[in-house]
């Protein structure tokens, strides 16, 4: 049986290496290229979702448009989620996603934040409070659901999202 293990991993071994594969790690600088052309896919597919949520009739649903789950619900996850961080800034996010539907500073999207705070301390939230930053909101269903970037001084410190749970 031992012998038997042994052609098993070497056959898939040779098989892998056939195929194009390798034992060595993925080029770093093409792994960054591959997210970089990701993003740039993922935010047209934002922009043209977005423009097709401005000419419908207001109240018009659409499963794309507005289901959980739905495309503009993963492509707006998905863009925070390659975005919503370091080293990203506000600049690349505004030159990827468009204008913000809006921008809050930091007392008047306190009332968006309280899911976005539960987990962190007092203190934490209390010394976000003393800095100036500036909240892009991206409108998934308008008001009711939307994704946030958090900026400071122009650079995206993190991202969130806030629902109205209606």
């Amino acid at each position: 049986m031992n012998r038997s293990w042994k052609r098993l991993a070497a056959g898939g071994a040779i098989l892998g290496l056939l195929s194009g594969g390798g034992f060595c790690r993925a080029d770093p600088i093409e792994q960054r290229k591959k997210a970089a052309r990701n993003v740039a896919d993922l935010a047209r597919q934002y922009r043209e979702l977005r423009a097709k949520r401005r000419q419908l009739p207001a109240g018009t649903r659409l499963k794309e448009l507005d289901d959980s789950g739905g495309k503009l619900n993963e492509t707006l996850a998905a863009l925070g989620d390659e975005l919503g961080h370091p080293p990203h800034t506000k600049k690349a996010v505004v030159e990827y996603l468009g204008a913000p539907d809006a921008v809050l500073g930091q007392r008047e999207m306190n009332k968006f934040l309280g899911v976005y705070y539960r987990d962190r301390p007092e203190s934490s939230r209390r010394a976000d409070e003393q800095r100036d930053r500036k909240y892009l909101i991206y409108f998934w269903r308008g008001w009711h659901d939307l994704l946030f970037f958090i900026t400071e001084q122009g650079a995206v410190v993190d991202h969130g999202w806030w629902f109205a749970y209606e």
